[in-house]
C-alpha cells in the first residue's frame, strides 16, 4: 500500500506546497554509452579567467600553464597522466568509471580500466584542474583513446560527450593517442637526410616523455653532438601532436674520423638511426647522416680521366643544405684529408698540396667540385698511401659566411693500385766447380717459396704483365761463368722479357720454378766466390694490340 506525506514550506511570505510520493519500487541506473565502433571527439575542457565564469569540464593542453598528457614506465606498468578540469569536488563522486578504446588496424574494440588515480592539482571558483595518472598495462594497439563516465552528483555534465547530442552522455573522452603504432609526422625527417648543425622538429602522436632529452642517436659519436627536448603539444584532427626540438652541435663532430668514416661506395651518408623510447613503442627514425660515399677505383682509370666529387656528394643532401642555411648567404666548402696513421688529424688539402690550383679543393657550394686527377700531387699522395697499406680518409666542412656551420660524414678513400710481391731471394745452395765446367742444370733450394703473389683490384679492367730482366756483365754475375737464370720457363737477359699475363682479378701466386743451367766454363775459378744475380720486376697494364683496317 502507498504512503503519501505532505510537507508545507512558507518562503518570503509565499506558500509552496511540495508533494513527495515514495513509492516502492527498485532503482534503475542509466546505461553507459562507450565509443565502439570508432573514436570520440576529443572533449576539450577551457579554463576562464572570473569568479563568476563557469570553466569548461574536459581534457585541458595547455602550453602556458605547462599542462600536458604525457607517458612513462614504471615497474613495468605503462602509464598515461591526463590533465583534466572538473567539479571541486568531483573525489566525493562514486558514479566515475574508465575505459578503453582501441584501434587495431581498421578494427575498434574497447575494454574497461580500473587502476586510476586521480589528484587535484588546482582549485579555481567552482571547478578544479586534476591529474589523472591511468595505468594502461600491457595494451597492444595501433591507436587508444580514453573515455570516462560520470552521471552523479559530482560528475559530468549529460553533454559534455561528443556533441550536445547527447551521443555519449556524461562521457569525456581523450584525444586519440598512437600507441603500439607510434607515426613521425615531420617531413624534414621523413626524407632521410640528416646533417649535422641542423636544428629541426619531430612531430608524433604519442604522449609527452617525462625524460628531458629524449631522442637518441644510434651512433654513440653522433648522440654526443644532438639533443632533443619537448617543445609543444597539441590536437589536430582529434588526434594528439607532441612536437621535439633536435639540435646538434657541429663543433663536437668537427675533426673527428673515427666511429663516423663510411667504406661503402654505394650509398650516400652514413647510416643511423634517430631512437625516442616510448613506453608504448619506440619510434625509430633510419637517417642518412652526412651526405658523401666512399670512393673507389683503380688507378688506372685515373690514368684515363680525373674523377668530380660530385658524383660522390648526394644531390639532395646538397639542395637540403643550401636551402636551409643558404638563403641570403655565401657557402663556401673545404675539403680536408687524415690518414690511418692519425685518423683524426685532419689537414686542408689545398694547404698541403699546393701545386694544382684547379683541383678546386675549396670553393663555392653547388658550384664548384672537386677534381682528382693522376697528375694531381694529392692524387699521386692517394697512391703512394694505397701502395704503402695505409687508408686515407675524406671529409667536406661546410662554411656559411666564412663560418663552420656542417660537415659531409668522413669517407675511406681507396685508390685500388695493383701490388706485385717477389721474393727476397732465390737460393741455389752451393755448386761444385765440376759441375760449372762441365754443365748442368739446377733447381733452387727454396723452391717452395719461390713465387710471384700479385693483387688484382677488382674495378681493373686491364690484364696484367709482368716483366724481368737482369743486369749482364757484373763481376759476379752468373752470366760471367756462363750461367742462365730461368724463371717461369723464360730465360732472363738484360732485355726486359714478359713471363706472366694476369687477367684474374683479386690474389694470384705464380710459382717461379726458378732453374740456373751452365753451358760449360773452362776459365780459372776461385773457390768460396758468390755469384749473384739482381732480378728486375715491373707490373703494367698491357697494351691493347689496335686492330689494322
Amino acid at each position: 500500500m502507498n504512503t503519501k506525506r505532505k510537507l508545507l514550506l512558507f518562503i518570503s511570505g509565499m506558500a509552496l506546497i511540495l508533494l513527495f510520493t515514495i513509492m516502492n519500487t527498485n532503482t534503475v541506473k542509466a546505461t553507459i554509452t562507450w565509443p565502439t565502433t570508432s573514436f570520440a571527439t576529443w572533449t576539450q575542457g577551457r579554463r576562464f579567467d572570473g569568479s563568476l565564469t563557469r570553466n569548461i569540464y574536459g581534457f585541458i593542453i595547455n602550453k602556458d600553464e605547462g599542462y600536458y598528457m604525457e607517458e612513462y614506465k614504471d615497474s613495468g606498468n605503462i602509464h598515461i597522466k591526463i590533465p583534466l578540469i572538473a567539479h571541486k569536488d568531483w573525489n566525493k563522486s562514486d558514479n566515475t568509471k574508465y575505459y578503453l578504446v582501441m584501434q587495431n588496424g581498421n578494427n575498434i574494440s574497447g575494454q574497461t580500466i580500473s587502476n586510476v588515480t586521480r589528484t587535484k592539482i588546482k582549485d579555481y571558483s567552482r571547478t578544479s584542474l586534476w591529474m589523472l595518472d591511468v595505468t594502461v598495462g600491457n595494451i597492444t594497439a595501433d591507436k587508444i583513446q580514453i573515455c570516462i563516465y560520470d552521471d552523479g552528483s559530482y560528475g559530468f555534465w549529460k553533454t559534455n560527450g561528443v556533441a550536445d547530442d547527447g551521443t555519449y552522455p556524461f562521457v569525456m573522452s581523450t584525444p586519440v593517442l598512437g600507441w603500439n603504432n607510434v607515426t613521425n609526422f615531420n617531413q624534414s625527417l621523413k626524407d632521410g637526410i640528416f646533417y649535422v648543425g641542423r636544428n629541426t622538429t619531430l612531430t608524433m602522436n604519442a604522449p609527452k616523455l617525462q625524460d628531458s632529452n629524449v631522442g637518441k642517436f644510434d651512433n654513440s659519436i653522433l648522440n654526443n653532438a644532438g639533443e632533443s627536448h619537448f617543445f609543444g603539444q597539441n590536437v589536430v584532427n582529434n588526434e594528439i601532436r607532441t612536437t621535439y626540438e633536435i639540435t646538434t652541435d657541429v663543433t663536437k663532430l668537427d675533426g673527428i674520423v673515427d666511429g663516423l668514416a663510411s667504406s661503402d661506395t654505394n650509398k650516400y651518408g652514413l647510416d643511423t638511426v634517430l631512437i625516442y623510447e616510448i613506453p608504448s613503442d619506440n619510434l625509430k627514425i633510419p637517417l642518412s647522416y652526412g651526405g658523401l660515399k666512399a670512393i673507389s677505383l683503380s688507378a688506372e682509370a685515373l690514368d684515363n680521366a680525373s674523377i668530380n666529387t660530385k658524383d660522390y656528394l648526394e644531390s639532395s643532401f646538397v639542395d637540403k643544405v643550401t636551402g636551409d642555411l643558404g638563403t641570403g648567404h655565401t657557402l663556401t666548402y673545404s675539403w680536408f684529408y687524415s690518414t690511418s696513421d692519425n685518423i683524426n688529424d685532419l689537414k686542408k688539402v689545398s694547404t698541403e698540396f699546393t701545386n694544382n690550383k684547379d683541383r678546386k679543393a675549396d670553393g663555392t657550394l653547388g658550384t664548384d667540385w672537386m677534381t682528382l686527377s693522376t697528375k694531381d700531387d694529392f692524387t699521386q699522395y692517394l697512391e703512394k698511401q694505397a701502395l704503402a697499406g695505409k687508408k686515407t680518409y675524406l671529409m667536406m666542412k661546410v662554411y656559411v659566411d666564412g663560418k663552420l656551420s656542417t660537415l659531409t660524414n668522413p669517407i675511406l678513400v681507396q685508390i685500388q693500385v695493383p701490388t706485385l710481391k717477389v721474393p727476397d731471394k732465390i737460393d741455389f745452395g752451393t755448386i761444385s766447380v765440376k759441375n760449372i765446367y762441365n754443365g748442368g742444370s739446377f733447381e733452387s733450394l727454396t723452391k717452395d717459396s719461390d713465387k710471384l703473389s700479385l693483387s688484382i683490384p677488382d674495378t681493373s679492367k686491364s690484364t696484367w704483365k709482368v716483366t724481368s730482366s737482369i743486369k749482364e756483365n757484373d763481376d759476379n754475375s752468373i752470366t760471367k761463368i756462363n750461367g742462365q737464370l730461368n724463371i717461369l720457363g723464360k730465360n732472363l737477359s738484360a732485355t726486359p722479357i714478359e713471363v706472366a699475363s694476369i687477367s684474374k682479378h683479386g690474389l694470384v701466386d705464380l710459382p717461379l720454378n726458378a732453374k740456373v743451367s751452365f753451358r760449360g766454363y773452362h776459365n780459372t775459378l776461385t773457390p768460396r766466390t758468390n755469384f749473384t744475380e739482381d732480378i728486375n720486376w715491373n707490373l703494367s697494364p698491357e697494351t691493347p694490340i689496335m686492330a689494322s683496317n
